[in-house]
């Protein structure tokens, strides 16, 4: 019954593919090429599921933990749907009586209390709710979230189109849809990959608002919807993204002094507007919460003696401190782990990606583009949230086991600015082939 299932939900998911018209009429990504992908990332959901099987402990895994507490909480539906409703809306989820079925999961509360919602609870009500449709397979919930990041993916693609060089549409869909890391930590059954979805469609929808393209009323309820889940999953993917995204706005059409001098004041104008509301806010103060987040994430990889622990240094309230450690957290985002430090299949795979990253430096070394520096907005764009992104992840944690499956939502903007920054070679040989003509009808 499993697979028969597995068979008809792909059916139905390349069927929408060609059918939704968000997904139709885009120029280099055909129904073919997009219907690849869709199979690229269930492959590699896969191979994430075998690996941590066969290779691994199954209980060090997280996508298992999540899913096997979605599945207590899918259990809850028989017995209650009432009670299941509450669960996974969360609309009087705090009942006294929920607690017997809340004590059942193991992750649903975390070690450490945080003023930061906690995001385990996205993907196991995920998880509860797949299940409903999935009669409680783990292969389907694989499909289900790939779908979702897929569709993610597509919405930064369709962003992108707006202002990226037309010339270079042959290599943009290659790294935002297969980039390394992003294909295999974006298609577990993890936050990541619903964290691309809800982040692709926030950038979408904002796009669509101010550049006011096919406006409609109803793209504010969907910019909230998205907002509001961007917040539970991972709310420093946004807060990074927003400052980038001003400078961008502003900078646009300006000479590169001009432009980059507007991407300082826009964090400059963030920062101090974040001080503020930690001022009149001391509980949401951010500082306070970087770095009680990094002391919690250091206390646990020391006390799960972590072997992809990086260093054990605490961060305090000390704002130069913080600065240093940006700049060594950009370190640890590009060059770890590094081969002297590969002692497994996945950390193996996550060296042979920052190697990538480096050869990608290294071609724009002998190939850099003059001309983008001031031509192409999407240049700086990437180039910054880049930075940040990678920065802020590699000060925040210790291990770079997490740092690999962290940083994923700037690898599309890395390779975009990688795109735009360097000379390509040519692709019409590639366009004239047999295997590209089949793809593009």
């Amino acid at each position: 019954m499993e697979i028969i299932l597995i068979i008809l939900y792909i059916i139905l998911f390349s069927w929408m593919l060609g059918k939704i018209p968000f997904f139709k009429n885009l120029p280099g990504l055909s129904y073919r090429m997009l219907l690849l992908f869709f199979v690229f990332k269930i492959l590699a959901g896969i191979s994430m599921i075998q690996i941590y099987t066969h290779v691994y402990d199954l209980e060090i895994a997280d996508f298992h933990k999540y899913f096997r507490d979605g599945m207590v909480m899918y259990g809850v539906l028989s017995e209650s749907p009432v009670d299941f409703f509450r669960m996974l809306t969360g609309i009087q989820g705090s009942a006294e009586h929920l607690t017997q079925y809340y004590d059942q999961m193991n992750y649903w509360n975390r070690p450490w209390e945080s003023p930061v919602y906690n995001d385990n609870r996205v993907v196991i009500r995920f998880n509860a709710l797949a299940g409903v449709f999935s009669l409680g397979s783990l292969y389907i919930h694989n499909i289900f979230i790939n779908f979702l990041s897929l569709s993610g993916l597509v919405a930064i693609y369709k962003f992108v189109l707006r202002y990226a060089d037309r010339d270079k549409l042959f290599w943009l869909p290659l790294g935002i849809f297969l980039f390394p890391g992003l294909l295999f930590w974006g298609s577990g059954i993890l936050k990541e990959g619903l964290l691309i979805w809800a982040f692709g469609y926030w950038i979408f929808y904002t796009d669509r608002i101010f550049a006011q393209q096919n406006f409609r009323y109803t793209y504010f309820i969907y910019l909230v919807f998205f907002s509001y889940l961007l917040f539970l999953l991972k709310p420093y993917s946004l807060a990074l993204w927003l400052p980038c995204m001003a400078g961008f706005y502003m900078g646009r059409n300006k000479m590169p002094i001009r432009l980059v001098l507007r991407y300082l004041i826009s964090f400059a104008a963030f920062f101090i507007l974040m001080l503020l509301v930690g001022w009149i806010f001391p509980q949401y103060d951010f500082i306070e919460i970087i770095v009680r987040k990094q002391n919690n994430f250091v206390n646990h990889a020391l006390a799960l003696d972590a072997g992809s622990i990086i260093h054990t240094r605490y961060l305090d309230t000390n704002i130069w401190q913080i600065f240093v450690e940006f700049w060594r957290g950009l370190f640890y985002s590009v060059f770890r782990p590094h081969p002297f430090e590969a002692y497994s299949a996945v950390v193996w795979f996550a060296t042979l990606e920052n190697m990538f990253i480096w050869g990608m430096f290294l071609w724009t070394f002998f190939h850099f583009d003059k001309k983008a520096v001031s031509k192409y907005s999407l240049f700086w764009l990437g180039l910054f949230y880049t930075i940040v992104l990678f920065g802020f992840v590699g000060m925040v944690t210790p291990l770079h086991g997490a740092i690999v499956r962290y940083k994923i939502p700037a690898l599309p903007f890395l390779w975009i600015f990688w795109v735009h920054m360097t000379t390509l070679p040519e692709t019409e040989k590639i366009r004239k082939s047999k295997i590209w003509s089949f793809l593009n009808k």
